[in-house]
């Protein structure tokens, strides 16, 4: 008999960005793997990835379930309806367990689970609850957090804040912590001085940025969340003198794009500040970067902050839980309150004209983030849930 695994969530692109290698590993384990979530509201990725990862699916043998999962918590309606989807999809497989992630697949896919008795495994990919965090995090999804908790067999989280919380208020048989989704950190150490160097120029140069100029970047979402304006805030309170050769670049996507241009217009900075979209080239624009900084609000483990790092580059991070995380001197970053835009500008002063490459001290440190580290640990959960 086939044995299968489903893999779950509200949109796609939580698949998409975290799960390939998952989904690997379970192939190798002998699994025929199903992923069911909403690939029609997909998420935060471009339409064009969204085909690409229809097509990996596709190409990889791995079976897809359109789920019309709603955005953030969904409609009592439109939840009524995705369970309808996942009774269904239970209903005609006989799944060994199923693997959830995100806050509204996660409540739905247990749900249904114990309707069905299918042992679960569930990602935090950071509780929307934190220390410093609003009230309104605690209060809404605290409880949801801890009475589900009841029904879950194996919690993964992926910092050390999240993990302890969980350790002593939650209720799942197993909890694990994984250091995130792992980021290829030997490869990207191999990289040489002169390709980073090449794509410098080449990025700098696709921008229309000068070579000497000072160049800070941010990748993620336009969003709140992501709390892109405060670096603009930042470089509002210099005077023209002192920012007159930097260069702010984000790639990403989202609703917020009109506001940050608008921040930016309204102190003579719009034509240093350049919104790129989505980019597939990450690692070349930091090596473009004097600095990147990651000024989000709220983390699980923020990944493009860490492959900055990874990547040499030196990083100016939130003082937030899912960042401090991995910035592990001050030799490779330091952080911020995030909504200080005074210590910012002093922290993006002190970096002008200073090298773009942190001292790497903390290195060997680094490679609990590697892929080979995290797949391991990933492969050993798996392999225990075979006996649940």
């Amino acid at each position: 008999m086939t044995k299968k695994v489903l893999m779950l969530a509200a949109k796609a692109n939580m698949i998409q960005q975290f799960n390939h290698r998952n989904i690997k590993i379970l192939q190798d384990l002998g699994y025929e793997v199903h992923v069911a979530t909403n690939m029609v509201d997909f998420g935060s990725m471009s339409a064009e990835e969204n085909e690409r990862f229809k097509q990996w699916m596709n190409d990889n043998k791995v079976m897809a379930h359109q789920v019309d999962f709603e955005r953030r918590m969904g409609s009592l309606k439109g939840n009524i309806r995705s369970l309808k989807q996942l009774r269904q999809i239970f209903r005609e497989n006989d799944f060994n367990f199923i693997h959830v992630h995100s806050p509204l697949g996660s409540i739905l896919g247990r749900l249904v689970a114990k309707q069905f008795k299918v042992p679960t495994i569930y990602t935090a990919h950071g509780f929307h609850f934190f220390k410093g965090g609003p009230k309104s995090g605690w209060l809404v999804f605290y409880p949801l957090e801890w009475f589900f908790s009841f029904i879950t067999d194996t919690l993964i989280t992926i910092n050390g804040e999240d993990y302890e919380l969980a350790k002593k208020h939650m209720h799942a048989n197993k909890t694990f912590k994984i250091n995130g989704i792992g980021v290829d950190v030997v490869k990207a150490w191999h990289v040489t001085d002169e390709e980073k160097l090449i794509a410098r120029r080449n990025v700098r140069k696709e921008l229309d940025i000068p070579e000497d100029a000072f160049v800070m970047s941010s990748v993620g979402e336009l969003s709140n969340r992501k709390n892109h304006s405060i670096v603009l805030e930042a470089l509002k309170r210099m005077n023209i003198k002192e920012r007159e050769n930097i260069y702010y670049i984000i790639a990403g996507t989202g609703a917020n794009g009109k506001m940050l241009n608008e921040l930016a217009e309204s102190f003579s900075f719009k034509s240093h500040f350049k919104l790129l979209g989505y980019r597939s080239d990450i690692r070349e624009i930091n090596f473009a970067s004097n600095i990147v900084i990651f000024p989000s609000l709220q983390e699980g483990l923020g990944v493009s902050g860490l492959e900055t790092i990874i990547n040499g580059s030196y990083l100016i991070g939130s003082d937030v839980r899912g960042i401090r995380d991995y910035i592990l001197s001050k030799s490779i970053g330091t952080t911020f309150s995030p909504g200080n835009a005074k210590q910012l500008e002093q922290l993006i002063k002190n970096k002008i004209n200073t090298s773009n490459l942190n001292s790497g001290s903390s290195r060997s440190q680094l490679l609990q983030f590697d892929v080979e580290s995290i797949d391991k640990a990933m492969k050993n959960i798996y392999q225990n849930m075979k006996s649940t």
